[in-house]
């Protein structure tokens, strides 16, 4: 998956824009992210995640000692939610309008929902800033360029 300038004034920050046609996920999983989430399905079978279609920008978001706290959720078809309740997945920041990094990884949750269903969700703590995030889960890794608004 690669990553565009994306319009607008985030252009100092390399938004990760997906591409069109966009993927979709096997089944039982819907063709499409739910309309509700504003998000279209990024990456492949083996890891995928909802991004907003015009690059992630998170504003608002809760604050923790001086970093924002955000859930991110994750897919994957090699994911059986009932053998890992706890899913060994681990995601990590690369700042990249500065120098920063950090590591979020278990106890990561699982859950399901009817619209998205059987997902992995890691919570991250995440300074203001340009970040590439990556996620890590088995032999598949998943990529995204987000910017966190303070």
């Amino acid at each position: 998956m690669t990553a565009k300038e994306a319009p607008g004034s985030q252009d100092a920050c390399p938004l990760t824009i997906p591409p069109e046609p966009g993927f979709v996920p096997p089944k039982p999983y819907p063709p499409q992210a739910p309309d509700l989430y504003q998000s279209v399905w990024y990456g492949t079978a083996a890891l995928w995640t909802m991004i907003d279609p015009q690059g992630e920008v998170w504003e608002n978001l809760p604050q923790h000692d001086g970093r924002f706290t955000q859930k991110t959720f994750w897919w994957s078809d090699a994911y059986p939610p009932r053998e890992e309740p706890s899913p060994p997945i681990t995601v990590t920041g690369r700042r990249l309008d500065g120098s920063g990094s950090f590591e979020a990884g278990g106890p990561a949750g699982g859950g399901f929902r009817h619209d998205i269903g059987s997902f992995m969700l890691v919570g991250i703590e995440i300074p203001a800033g340009c970040w590439e995030l990556t996620a890590t889960h088995g032999d598949a890794e998943l990529s995204y360029v987000v910017l966190v608004e303070g």
